[in-house]
């Protein structure tokens, strides 16, 4: 039987090779589009999601995977792995992590199942996954990853900024008003996570998204100078259908980092469904808390 496995819902946005390098595990988050369900990921993608909403106008929504659907997953892992940690979207964002908790609780199993809460989403959780994997690897104990885990959270810097708001206010995320100003005066938001929670950490005007994207970097430049970011780990840029964005984000980076850590990824129908298309973010790990 292997020692410990790592698994996270499918909001996490990270390449197959970090997948693959780390033997990572992916249970699926639930996208309701009208009276349809479909798993994410293994069945539906953001693209599909986007060619839908454009004939239908149907906005999509998400749910959590079920407790027995849980139970049925960690009792197959089981079987093979000693200790199972589960890493999914922040439990301020869904309620799988309660989920995960209770299908743990279900099995009597708390002592070889760790829920970990990510507090994040999309390419944040991935820097966390990372970590974990490294940790992993290194034959560290349990309650060592979990305690390490706590503590490189705090480093995680993930924004992304957001084109239209149609899909947060359709999913309740903003304010008729605010998506109405928002609307009226090309106004993009800025979004991180603060304590697990989505918020809007700042706001660009113009037509397009650049200026939020320039915002963004700079927010990374500066960390840079500092010598406050952590080239161990790869800086992601997330994105829904935002060639252009992910275009800005490379060609101001690149001179910086290089382009060997910089990796573009098509963001999960979770993301998509929150935020809508040319939605384009940035993810990257600091050496201390900002």
């Amino acid at each position: 039987m292997s020692k410990m496995r790592l698994i996270v819902d499918s909001s996490c946005d990270m390449p197959d090779i970090f997948y693959k390098k780390y033997n990572i595990g992916v249970t699926d988050l639930i996208i309701n589009l009208g009276e349809k369900v479909y798993r994410d990921r293994s069945e539906i993608t953001a693209k599909d999601l986007l060619k839908a909403y454009d004939k239908t106008k149907v906005y999509p929504k998400t749910s959590a995977l079920n407790i027995a659907d849980l139970i049925d997953v960690f009792s197959k892992e089981l079987k093979e792995y000693e200790h199972i940690f589960y890493l999914p979207i922040s439990s301020q964002i869904s309620s799988i992590n309660n989920n995960a908790h209770l299908a743990a609780s279900e099995l009597k199993m708390e002592s070889r199942i760790t829920i970990l809460d990510s507090s994040e989403l999309s390419s944040g959780t991935a820097l966390e996954a990372i970590g974990i994997g490294e940790d992993i690897l290194a034959k560290l104990s349990p309650s060592q990853i979990e305690a390490n885990h706590l503590q490189r959270k705090k480093r995680i810097s993930m924004s992304f900024v957001i084109d239209t708001m149609d899909f947060l206010y359709k999913g309740g995320r903003c304010s008729g008003l605010t998506y109405l100003l928002g609307n009226h005066f090309h106004l993009h938001p800025i979004i991180e996570l603060k304590e697990g929670k989505m918020g809007v950490h700042k706001i660009a005007r113009g037509k397009d998204i650049n200026r939020g994207l320039s915002t963004m970097t700079d927010e990374f430049l500066l960390q840079f100078n500092k010598g406050n970011i952590d080239l161990n780990y790869p800086i992601f840029i997330p994105n829904v259908d935002s060639e252009g964005g992910v275009k800005h984000i490379k060609r101001t980076l690149e001179d910086q980092v290089g382009n060997k850590i910089l990796f573009p990824i098509d963001a999960s129908g979770i993301i998509c469904c929150h935020c809508g298309r040319n939605t384009c973010g940035l993810a990257y790990m600091l050496k201390e808390p900002k």
